[in-house]
Protein backbone atom coordinates (compact mmCIF):
# COMPACT_ATOMS: atom_id res chain seq x y z
CA UNK A 1 0.00 0.00 0.00
CA UNK A 2 1.18 3.53 -0.76
CA UNK A 3 0.80 6.45 1.70
CA UNK A 4 2.10 9.92 0.92
CA UNK A 5 4.29 8.55 -1.87
CA UNK A 6 5.91 5.94 0.38
CA UNK A 7 5.54 2.20 0.78
CA UNK A 8 3.29 1.46 3.77
CA UNK A 9 3.41 -1.82 5.65
CA UNK A 10 0.48 -2.64 7.91
CA UNK A 11 1.45 -3.60 11.50
CA UNK A 12 0.45 -7.25 11.88
CA UNK A 13 0.30 -7.25 15.69
CA UNK A 14 2.38 -10.40 15.81
CA UNK A 15 4.34 -11.81 18.75
CA UNK A 16 7.68 -10.72 17.29
CA UNK A 17 10.13 -8.91 19.51
CA UNK A 18 11.72 -5.66 18.37
CA UNK A 19 14.63 -7.30 16.58
CA UNK A 20 12.33 -9.54 14.56
CA UNK A 21 9.91 -6.74 13.76
CA UNK A 22 12.73 -4.38 12.79
CA UNK A 23 14.18 -7.00 10.43
CA UNK A 24 10.82 -7.21 8.66
CA UNK A 25 10.62 -3.40 8.39
CA UNK A 26 14.12 -3.17 6.94
CA UNK A 27 13.75 -6.02 4.48
CA UNK A 28 10.43 -4.81 3.06
CA UNK A 29 11.54 -1.19 2.84
CA UNK A 30 8.53 0.03 4.85
CA UNK A 31 8.43 3.83 4.79
CA UNK A 32 10.77 4.18 1.79
CA UNK A 33 9.74 6.18 -1.31
CA UNK A 34 8.20 4.11 -4.11
CA UNK A 35 9.09 4.01 -7.78
CA UNK A 36 6.68 4.49 -10.67
CA UNK A 37 5.51 0.90 -10.34
CA UNK A 38 4.66 1.29 -6.64
CA UNK A 39 7.59 -0.72 -5.31
CA UNK A 40 9.89 0.61 -2.54
CA UNK A 41 13.32 1.82 -3.63
CA UNK A 42 15.16 -1.03 -1.99
CA UNK A 43 15.62 -2.03 1.63
CA UNK A 44 16.73 0.23 4.47
CA UNK A 45 20.37 0.66 5.34
CA UNK A 46 21.68 2.25 8.55
CA UNK A 47 22.73 5.38 6.66
CA UNK A 48 19.40 5.78 4.87
CA UNK A 49 17.34 5.22 8.03
CA UNK A 50 19.47 7.60 10.11
CA UNK A 51 19.07 10.30 7.44
CA UNK A 52 15.29 9.74 7.27
CA UNK A 53 14.91 10.11 11.05
CA UNK A 54 17.16 13.17 11.19
CA UNK A 55 15.10 14.89 8.49
CA UNK A 56 11.95 14.83 10.64
CA UNK A 57 11.18 18.47 11.46
CA UNK A 58 10.10 17.77 15.06
CA UNK A 59 13.36 15.91 15.74
CA UNK A 60 15.71 18.84 16.11
CA UNK A 61 18.62 16.81 17.53
CA UNK A 62 18.56 14.08 14.88
CA UNK A 63 19.95 10.63 15.66
CA UNK A 64 23.43 9.13 15.75
CA UNK A 65 24.34 6.63 13.07
CA UNK A 66 25.81 4.34 15.73
CA UNK A 67 22.40 4.09 17.41
CA UNK A 68 20.72 2.98 14.19
CA UNK A 69 23.52 0.49 13.49
CA UNK A 70 22.82 -1.19 16.82
CA UNK A 71 19.26 -1.90 15.65
CA UNK A 72 20.60 -3.74 12.60
CA UNK A 73 23.01 -5.91 14.58
CA UNK A 74 22.34 -9.21 16.30
CA UNK A 75 22.39 -8.14 19.93
CA UNK A 76 20.10 -7.54 22.89
CA UNK A 77 19.98 -3.80 22.38
CA UNK A 78 16.47 -2.41 22.13
CA UNK A 79 15.13 1.03 21.29
CA UNK A 80 14.36 4.01 23.51
CA UNK A 81 10.93 5.59 23.89
CA UNK A 82 11.91 8.70 21.94
CA UNK A 83 13.40 6.71 19.06
CA UNK A 84 10.26 4.57 18.88
CA UNK A 85 8.41 7.79 18.14
CA UNK A 86 10.77 8.73 15.30
CA UNK A 87 10.88 5.24 13.81
CA UNK A 88 7.08 5.14 13.85
CA UNK A 89 7.04 8.45 11.97
CA UNK A 90 9.20 6.94 9.24
CA UNK A 91 7.39 3.59 8.99
CA UNK A 92 3.99 5.27 9.31
CA UNK A 93 4.68 7.41 6.23
CA UNK A 94 3.76 10.66 8.06
CA UNK A 95 0.15 9.55 8.44
CA UNK A 96 -1.07 10.34 12.03
CA UNK A 97 -3.27 7.25 12.30
CA UNK A 98 -0.61 4.95 10.90
CA UNK A 99 2.06 6.48 13.13
CA UNK A 100 -0.09 5.82 16.19
CA UNK A 101 -0.62 2.17 15.17
CA UNK A 102 3.09 1.67 14.58
CA UNK A 103 3.97 3.19 17.94
CA UNK A 104 1.74 0.59 19.58
CA UNK A 105 3.34 -2.19 17.55
CA UNK A 106 6.91 -1.06 18.21
CA UNK A 107 6.38 -0.58 21.95
CA UNK A 108 4.78 -3.99 22.27
CA UNK A 109 7.70 -5.58 20.40
CA UNK A 110 10.17 -3.72 22.64
CA UNK A 111 8.39 -5.06 25.72
CA UNK A 112 8.75 -8.59 24.38
CA UNK A 113 12.46 -8.01 23.78
CA UNK A 114 12.93 -6.83 27.36
CA UNK A 115 10.98 -9.84 28.56
CA UNK A 116 13.35 -12.15 26.72
CA UNK A 117 16.32 -10.36 28.22
CA UNK A 118 14.88 -10.89 31.68
CA UNK A 119 14.43 -14.59 30.94
CA UNK A 120 18.04 -14.93 29.82
CA UNK A 121 19.30 -12.92 32.79
CA UNK A 122 17.23 -14.59 35.51
CA UNK A 123 16.22 -17.88 33.95
CA UNK A 124 12.63 -17.64 35.21
CA UNK A 125 10.02 -19.15 32.86
CA UNK A 126 7.27 -16.74 33.93
CA UNK A 127 9.25 -13.57 33.43
CA UNK A 128 7.60 -12.88 30.09
CA UNK A 129 4.38 -11.53 31.56
CA UNK A 130 6.24 -9.61 34.22
CA UNK A 131 8.53 -8.00 31.67
CA UNK A 132 5.64 -6.77 29.57
CA UNK A 133 4.04 -5.15 32.59
CA UNK A 134 7.30 -3.46 33.55
CA UNK A 135 7.61 -1.52 30.29
CA UNK A 136 6.14 1.98 30.33
CA UNK A 137 6.65 5.22 28.56
CA UNK A 138 8.94 7.70 30.30
CA UNK A 139 11.48 9.82 28.44
CA UNK A 140 13.57 10.17 31.60
CA UNK A 141 13.96 6.40 32.17
CA UNK A 142 15.88 4.03 29.93
CA UNK A 143 14.75 0.56 28.91
CA UNK A 144 17.12 -1.19 31.31
CA UNK A 145 15.90 0.92 34.22
CA UNK A 146 12.31 0.05 33.38
CA UNK A 147 13.08 -3.64 33.20
CA UNK A 148 14.79 -3.63 36.56
CA UNK A 149 12.37 -1.45 38.54
CA UNK A 150 10.72 -2.99 41.58
CA UNK A 151 6.96 -2.61 41.94
CA UNK A 152 7.20 -2.31 45.73
CA UNK A 153 9.50 0.73 45.81
CA UNK A 154 8.98 3.66 48.18
CA UNK A 155 7.75 5.81 45.28
CA UNK A 156 5.01 3.39 44.22
CA UNK A 157 3.99 2.71 47.80
CA UNK A 158 3.81 6.43 48.57
CA UNK A 159 1.68 7.01 45.48
CA UNK A 160 -0.58 4.15 46.53
CA UNK A 161 -1.40 6.03 49.75
CA UNK A 162 -3.28 8.59 47.66
CA UNK A 163 -4.68 6.10 45.19
CA UNK A 164 -8.00 4.46 45.79
CA UNK A 165 -11.67 4.98 45.26
CA UNK A 166 -12.09 6.76 48.62
CA UNK A 167 -10.41 10.14 48.99
CA UNK A 168 -10.98 10.00 52.76
CA UNK A 169 -8.36 7.32 53.46
CA UNK A 170 -5.50 9.65 54.38
CA UNK A 171 -7.69 12.29 56.09
CA UNK A 172 -9.07 9.58 58.35
CA UNK A 173 -5.51 8.64 59.32
CA UNK A 174 -4.76 12.30 60.09
CA UNK A 175 -7.98 12.81 62.04
CA UNK A 176 -7.66 9.63 64.06
CA UNK A 177 -4.01 10.28 64.99
CA UNK A 178 -4.76 13.93 65.68
CA UNK A 179 -7.72 12.97 67.88
CA UNK A 180 -5.40 10.83 69.97
CA UNK A 181 -3.09 13.83 70.40
CA UNK A 182 -6.06 15.98 71.41
CA UNK A 183 -7.06 13.36 73.98
CA UNK A 184 -3.53 13.10 75.41
CA UNK A 185 -3.26 16.88 75.75
CA UNK A 186 -6.57 16.91 77.62
CA UNK A 187 -5.53 14.04 79.91
CA UNK A 188 -2.26 15.78 80.77
CA UNK A 189 -3.94 19.12 81.37
CA UNK A 190 -2.21 21.16 78.66
CA UNK A 191 -5.28 21.57 76.46
CA UNK A 192 -5.94 24.91 78.20
CA UNK A 193 -3.09 26.29 80.30
CA UNK A 194 -1.63 29.71 81.07
CA UNK A 195 1.70 31.02 82.32
CA UNK A 196 3.05 34.45 83.26
CA UNK A 197 5.89 35.68 81.01
CA UNK A 198 5.40 39.22 82.39
CA UNK A 199 4.02 40.56 85.64
CA UNK A 200 0.27 40.87 85.40
CA UNK A 201 0.04 38.84 82.17
CA UNK A 202 -1.57 35.39 82.13
CA UNK A 203 -0.93 34.08 78.63
CA UNK A 204 -2.99 31.21 77.21
CA UNK A 205 -0.72 28.65 75.48
CA UNK A 206 -2.92 25.55 75.60
CA UNK A 207 -3.13 22.98 72.78
CA UNK A 208 -6.72 23.92 71.93
CA UNK A 209 -5.76 27.58 71.35
CA UNK A 210 -3.02 26.68 68.81
CA UNK A 211 -4.34 27.22 65.24
CA UNK A 212 -1.41 25.32 63.74
CA UNK A 213 -2.34 22.11 65.59
CA UNK A 214 -6.11 22.49 65.42
CA UNK A 215 -7.24 24.41 62.33
CA UNK A 216 -4.16 23.85 60.15
CA UNK A 217 -3.53 20.16 60.70
CA UNK A 218 -7.13 19.10 61.33
CA UNK A 219 -8.92 21.17 58.66
CA UNK A 220 -6.65 22.54 55.92
CA UNK A 221 -4.37 19.51 55.65
CA UNK A 222 -7.15 16.86 55.36
CA UNK A 223 -8.97 18.93 52.72
CA UNK A 224 -5.65 19.27 50.87
CA UNK A 225 -5.22 15.48 50.92
CA UNK A 226 -8.76 15.02 49.59
CA UNK A 227 -8.10 17.39 46.68
CA UNK A 228 -4.82 15.65 45.79
CA UNK A 229 -6.44 12.18 45.88
CA UNK A 230 -9.34 13.33 43.71
CA UNK A 231 -7.05 14.96 41.13
CA UNK A 232 -4.80 11.90 41.06
CA UNK A 233 -7.77 9.58 40.54
CA UNK A 234 -9.14 11.83 37.80
CA UNK A 235 -5.81 11.97 35.99
CA UNK A 236 -5.23 8.21 36.09
CA UNK A 237 -8.78 7.08 35.30
CA UNK A 238 -10.17 9.81 33.06
CA UNK A 239 -7.66 12.48 32.16
CA UNK A 240 -4.54 10.52 31.29
CA UNK A 241 -5.93 7.62 29.32
CA UNK A 242 -7.32 9.54 26.30
CA UNK A 243 -3.85 10.99 25.63
CA UNK A 244 -1.64 8.20 26.93
CA UNK A 245 -3.54 5.47 25.13
CA UNK A 246 -2.79 6.91 21.73
CA UNK A 247 0.67 8.17 22.57
CA UNK A 248 2.02 5.13 24.40
CA UNK A 249 -0.01 2.12 23.35
CA UNK A 250 0.64 0.28 26.63
CA UNK A 251 -0.99 -0.17 29.99
CA UNK A 252 -2.02 3.17 31.40
CA UNK A 253 -1.38 2.03 34.99
CA UNK A 254 2.07 0.65 34.20
CA UNK A 255 3.20 3.77 32.37
CA UNK A 256 1.95 5.96 35.22
CA UNK A 257 3.79 3.92 37.86
CA UNK A 258 6.92 4.16 35.74
CA UNK A 259 6.48 7.93 35.68
CA UNK A 260 6.07 8.02 39.46
CA UNK A 261 9.18 5.93 39.99
CA UNK A 262 11.22 8.32 37.87
CA UNK A 263 11.00 10.60 40.95
CA UNK A 264 12.22 7.84 43.26
CA UNK A 265 15.07 9.96 44.66
CA UNK A 266 12.61 12.74 45.58
CA UNK A 267 10.44 10.31 47.54
CA UNK A 268 13.42 9.14 49.56
CA UNK A 269 14.54 12.73 50.15
CA UNK A 270 11.06 13.67 51.41
CA UNK A 271 10.98 10.63 53.69
CA UNK A 272 14.36 11.47 55.24
CA UNK A 273 13.57 15.17 55.63
CA UNK A 274 10.24 14.51 57.35
CA UNK A 275 11.37 11.81 59.77
CA UNK A 276 14.97 12.84 60.36
CA UNK A 277 14.79 16.64 60.30
CA UNK A 278 11.18 17.58 61.07
CA UNK A 279 10.74 14.82 63.62
CA UNK A 280 14.09 13.81 65.08
CA UNK A 281 16.23 16.95 64.71
CA UNK A 282 13.53 19.51 65.42
CA UNK A 283 12.07 17.56 68.34
CA UNK A 284 15.39 16.83 69.99
CA UNK A 285 16.88 20.26 69.28
CA UNK A 286 13.94 22.41 70.33
CA UNK A 287 12.10 20.28 72.93
CA UNK A 288 14.03 17.24 74.17
CA UNK A 289 17.22 19.11 75.14
CA UNK A 290 15.29 22.00 76.69
CA UNK A 291 13.08 19.68 78.76
CA UNK A 292 16.02 17.56 79.94
CA UNK A 293 18.07 20.65 80.89
CA UNK A 294 15.09 22.25 82.63
CA UNK A 295 15.35 25.56 80.79
CA UNK A 296 14.24 26.83 77.40
CA UNK A 297 16.75 29.72 77.22
CA UNK A 298 14.87 32.24 75.08
CA UNK A 299 12.85 29.58 73.25
CA UNK A 300 9.17 30.08 72.48
CA UNK A 301 6.94 28.71 75.26
CA UNK A 302 4.05 26.65 73.89
CA UNK A 303 1.80 23.90 75.24
CA UNK A 304 4.82 21.55 75.50
CA UNK A 305 7.54 23.80 76.92
CA UNK A 306 5.03 25.21 79.39
CA UNK A 307 6.07 22.22 81.53
CA UNK A 308 9.15 24.26 82.45
CA UNK A 309 6.93 27.09 83.70
CA UNK A 310 4.14 25.02 85.23
CA UNK A 311 5.70 21.74 86.47
CA UNK A 312 2.78 21.28 88.85
CA UNK A 313 0.48 20.75 85.83
CA UNK A 314 2.64 18.49 83.65
CA UNK A 315 5.89 16.77 84.56
CA UNK A 316 9.02 16.77 82.43
CA UNK A 317 8.84 13.02 81.54
CA UNK A 318 5.21 13.47 80.49
CA UNK A 319 6.13 16.50 78.38
CA UNK A 320 8.93 14.55 76.70
CA UNK A 321 6.57 11.69 75.89
CA UNK A 322 3.79 13.80 74.44
CA UNK A 323 6.25 16.01 72.53
CA UNK A 324 7.81 12.94 70.92
CA UNK A 325 4.38 11.68 69.84
CA UNK A 326 3.38 15.17 68.61
CA UNK A 327 6.44 15.55 66.40
CA UNK A 328 6.23 12.00 65.12
CA UNK A 329 2.69 12.95 64.11
CA UNK A 330 4.07 16.12 62.49
CA UNK A 331 6.64 14.12 60.55
CA UNK A 332 3.88 11.85 59.25
CA UNK A 333 1.52 14.60 58.14
CA UNK A 334 4.27 16.62 56.48
CA UNK A 335 5.31 13.45 54.68
CA UNK A 336 1.77 13.24 53.34
CA UNK A 337 1.88 16.93 52.48
CA UNK A 338 5.13 16.90 50.51
CA UNK A 339 4.21 13.66 48.73
CA UNK A 340 0.95 15.32 47.71
CA UNK A 341 2.76 18.23 46.09
CA UNK A 342 5.25 15.89 44.43
CA UNK A 343 2.31 14.00 42.90
CA UNK A 344 0.80 17.29 41.70
CA UNK A 345 4.05 18.15 39.94
CA UNK A 346 4.25 14.61 38.52
CA UNK A 347 0.76 14.99 37.04
CA UNK A 348 1.63 18.34 35.45
CA UNK A 349 4.94 17.00 34.14
CA UNK A 350 3.23 13.88 32.79
CA UNK A 351 0.67 16.04 30.99
CA UNK A 352 3.43 18.15 29.45
CA UNK A 353 5.43 15.10 28.42
CA UNK A 354 2.52 13.24 26.85
CA UNK A 355 1.16 16.24 25.02
CA UNK A 356 4.58 17.10 23.61
CA UNK A 357 4.12 14.25 21.13
CA UNK A 358 3.74 15.80 17.64
CA UNK A 359 1.25 13.08 16.70
CA UNK A 360 -1.18 14.28 19.34
CA UNK A 361 -0.75 17.95 18.53
CA UNK A 362 -1.68 17.20 14.93
CA UNK A 363 -5.13 16.07 16.07
CA UNK A 364 -7.63 18.87 16.59
CA UNK A 365 -9.79 16.85 18.97
CA UNK A 366 -6.76 16.08 21.13
CA UNK A 367 -5.84 19.76 21.20
CA UNK A 368 -9.21 20.69 22.63
CA UNK A 369 -9.08 17.76 25.03
CA UNK A 370 -5.64 18.82 26.22
CA UNK A 371 -6.85 22.37 26.92
CA UNK A 372 -9.71 20.99 28.99
CA UNK A 373 -7.45 18.61 30.92
CA UNK A 374 -4.75 21.21 31.48
CA UNK A 375 -7.26 23.66 32.91
CA UNK A 376 -8.71 21.03 35.26
CA UNK A 377 -5.26 20.04 36.47
CA UNK A 378 -4.28 23.65 37.11
CA UNK A 379 -7.53 24.21 38.96
CA UNK A 380 -6.73 21.30 41.29
CA UNK A 381 -3.14 22.49 41.82
CA UNK A 382 -4.39 25.98 42.66
CA UNK A 383 -6.83 24.76 45.31
CA UNK A 384 -4.10 22.65 46.91
CA UNK A 385 -1.74 25.64 46.85
CA UNK A 386 -4.27 27.86 48.60
CA UNK A 387 -4.72 25.28 51.35
CA UNK A 388 -0.96 24.86 51.66
CA UNK A 389 -0.42 28.61 52.12
CA UNK A 390 -3.23 28.72 54.70
CA UNK A 391 -1.49 25.89 56.57
CA UNK A 392 1.80 27.80 56.59
CA UNK A 393 -0.07 30.93 57.69
CA UNK A 394 -1.55 29.05 60.67
CA UNK A 395 1.92 27.96 61.77
CA UNK A 396 3.37 31.47 61.59
CA UNK A 397 0.29 33.06 63.17
CA UNK A 398 0.47 30.66 66.11
CA UNK A 399 4.20 31.34 66.60
CA UNK A 400 3.69 35.11 66.32
CA UNK A 401 1.00 35.00 68.98
CA UNK A 402 3.16 32.92 71.35
CA UNK A 403 5.96 35.51 71.31
CA UNK A 404 3.53 38.44 71.65
CA UNK A 405 2.15 39.89 74.88
CA UNK A 406 -1.45 39.04 73.98
CA UNK A 407 -3.41 37.03 76.56
CA UNK A 408 -5.38 34.96 74.05
CA UNK A 409 -4.99 34.67 70.32
CA UNK A 410 -8.53 35.91 69.65
CA UNK A 411 -8.15 39.01 71.84
CA UNK A 412 -4.70 39.62 70.36
CA UNK A 413 -6.14 39.80 66.84
CA UNK A 414 -9.13 41.89 67.93
CA UNK A 415 -6.95 44.37 69.81
CA UNK A 416 -4.64 44.62 66.80
CA UNK A 417 -7.57 45.56 64.56
CA UNK A 418 -8.89 48.07 67.13
CA UNK A 419 -5.45 49.66 67.41
CA UNK A 420 -5.32 50.09 63.62
CA UNK A 421 -8.69 51.89 63.66
CA UNK A 422 -7.58 54.09 66.56
CA UNK A 423 -10.10 52.58 68.98
CA UNK A 424 -7.40 51.55 71.47
CA UNK A 425 -4.60 53.67 72.84
CA UNK A 426 -2.33 50.80 73.87
CA UNK A 427 -0.82 48.38 71.36
CA UNK A 428 0.69 44.96 71.66
CA UNK A 429 4.40 44.14 71.83
CA UNK A 430 6.85 41.25 71.61
CA UNK A 431 8.29 38.97 74.28
CA UNK A 432 11.98 38.14 74.34
CA UNK A 433 11.54 34.70 72.78
CA UNK A 434 12.80 32.97 69.64
CA UNK A 435 10.04 31.72 67.27
CA UNK A 436 11.59 28.62 65.69
CA UNK A 437 8.40 27.77 63.69
CA UNK A 438 8.96 30.89 61.57
CA UNK A 439 11.61 29.04 59.54
CA UNK A 440 9.52 25.87 59.23
CA UNK A 441 6.48 27.78 57.99
CA UNK A 442 8.57 29.81 55.52
CA UNK A 443 10.03 26.60 54.07
CA UNK A 444 6.49 25.27 53.73
CA UNK A 445 5.39 28.45 51.96
CA UNK A 446 8.37 28.43 49.60
CA UNK A 447 7.88 24.81 48.53
CA UNK A 448 4.15 25.31 48.07
CA UNK A 449 4.55 28.38 45.85
CA UNK A 450 7.45 26.83 43.92
CA UNK A 451 5.41 23.74 43.02
CA UNK A 452 2.45 25.91 42.00
CA UNK A 453 4.48 27.97 39.54
CA UNK A 454 6.36 24.88 38.31
CA UNK A 455 3.07 23.15 37.51
CA UNK A 456 1.74 26.31 35.90
CA UNK A 457 4.81 26.52 33.66
CA UNK A 458 4.56 22.85 32.64
CA UNK A 459 0.91 23.11 31.63
CA UNK A 460 1.21 26.57 30.07
CA UNK A 461 4.11 25.52 27.84
CA UNK A 462 2.23 22.48 26.59
CA UNK A 463 -0.95 24.42 25.82
CA UNK A 464 0.99 27.33 24.32
CA UNK A 465 2.56 24.97 21.79
CA UNK A 466 -0.87 23.60 21.00
CA UNK A 467 -2.38 27.06 20.50
CA UNK A 468 0.51 28.14 18.26
CA UNK A 469 0.18 25.01 16.13
CA UNK A 470 -3.56 25.42 15.84
CA UNK A 471 -3.20 29.04 14.75
CA UNK A 472 -0.76 28.01 12.02
CA UNK A 473 -2.71 25.00 10.76
CA UNK A 474 -6.31 26.16 10.99
CA UNK A 475 -7.29 29.75 10.32
CA UNK A 476 -11.03 29.17 9.92
CA UNK A 477 -12.87 29.71 13.19
CA UNK A 478 -9.62 30.18 15.04
CA UNK A 479 -10.93 33.34 16.71
CA UNK A 480 -13.26 31.14 18.79
CA UNK A 481 -10.34 29.14 20.13
CA UNK A 482 -8.29 32.26 20.82
CA UNK A 483 -11.22 33.81 22.69
CA UNK A 484 -11.57 30.78 24.94
CA UNK A 485 -7.81 30.64 25.50
CA UNK A 486 -7.82 34.29 26.56
CA UNK A 487 -10.57 33.56 29.07
CA UNK A 488 -8.55 30.65 30.41
CA UNK A 489 -5.47 32.85 30.73
CA UNK A 490 -7.51 35.40 32.69
CA UNK A 491 -8.59 32.66 35.09
CA UNK A 492 -4.98 31.58 35.53
CA UNK A 493 -3.91 35.18 36.14
CA UNK A 494 -6.52 35.39 38.90
CA UNK A 495 -4.99 32.26 40.44
CA UNK A 496 -1.53 33.84 40.37
CA UNK A 497 -2.82 37.04 41.99
CA UNK A 498 -4.50 35.09 44.82
CA UNK A 499 -1.36 33.03 45.47
CA UNK A 500 0.80 36.17 45.55
CA UNK A 501 -1.61 37.98 47.89
CA UNK A 502 -1.72 35.03 50.28
CA UNK A 503 2.07 34.80 50.26
CA UNK A 504 2.39 38.54 50.96
CA UNK A 505 -0.14 38.21 53.76
CA UNK A 506 1.99 35.46 55.29
CA UNK A 507 5.09 37.67 55.22
CA UNK A 508 3.26 40.63 56.81
CA UNK A 509 1.87 38.74 59.83
CA UNK A 510 2.93 40.65 62.93
CA UNK A 511 4.90 43.21 60.91
CA UNK A 512 2.59 46.20 61.58
CA UNK A 513 -0.43 47.17 63.66
CA UNK A 514 -3.57 46.18 61.78
CA UNK A 515 -2.15 43.08 60.09
CA UNK A 516 -5.18 41.16 61.39
CA UNK A 517 -7.42 43.15 59.02
CA UNK A 518 -5.32 42.05 56.04
CA UNK A 519 -5.30 38.51 57.43
CA UNK A 520 -9.08 38.40 57.68
CA UNK A 521 -9.51 39.73 54.14
CA UNK A 522 -7.09 37.22 52.68
CA UNK A 523 -8.71 34.29 54.50
CA UNK A 524 -12.07 35.31 53.00
CA UNK A 525 -10.46 35.64 49.56
CA UNK A 526 -8.82 32.22 49.89
CA UNK A 527 -12.09 30.61 50.98
CA UNK A 528 -13.95 32.21 48.07
CA UNK A 529 -11.26 31.15 45.57
CA UNK A 530 -11.67 27.50 46.53
CA UNK A 531 -15.14 27.61 44.94
CA UNK A 532 -14.20 29.41 41.73
CA UNK A 533 -15.35 27.85 38.49
CA UNK A 534 -12.42 28.06 36.10
CA UNK A 535 -13.20 29.03 32.51
CA UNK A 536 -12.93 25.95 30.27
CA UNK A 537 -12.67 25.58 26.53
CA UNK A 538 -16.23 25.12 25.29
CA UNK A 539 -16.16 23.59 21.83
CA UNK A 540 -19.07 22.03 20.00
CA UNK A 541 -18.59 18.54 18.72
CA UNK A 542 -19.20 19.53 15.09
CA UNK A 543 -16.26 21.95 15.31
CA UNK A 544 -13.93 19.02 15.95
CA UNK A 545 -14.96 17.47 12.66
CA UNK A 546 -14.44 20.55 10.52
CA UNK A 547 -11.82 20.09 7.81
CA UNK A 548 -8.67 22.11 8.19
Amino acid sequence: MIKNGKYYLFPHKSEDDFKQLFTRIVSTGAGRPVDKNGFPNGAWTPDLLADAISQIDANGSGIELRTVQLWFQENNKGISADNIRWLARVVGCDDPEAISEWQIELRASQSRLISKRRVMRKGTPNSDAVGIQDVARSSSIGDDAIAQRKPSSLASRSEALFDGRSSLNLPIVVWSTGALLWFLSYIMGVHSITYSPLEGLNKEVGFFSSPSWTIGEMVFLPVFLIFVAELLTFWKDEGRSPLAEKEAGISNDDSWICKVESFSFSYWAIFLVCFLIIFLVQWSGVYLIALMQGQAANGMVDWILVALERPEIISTPAAIGISMFAFLYSGMIYWFYFIGFLLLYTIANDFNEIYSAPELRSSKSHQYKAHELGTKIMRGVFRCTVLGILLATCIKLNAAYLISDGETIVMWLINDALSAFGLRDDSWGWLNQNPSPFFTSFLLLFITCFVFFACLAQIYWALERSTTLEAADNQRGNWQVESQVRKTNVSWMKMIIVVVLLAVNYVLIGQFFGFSILLCGNVLLATYSLFWRTQMLEVKQQELNEPK
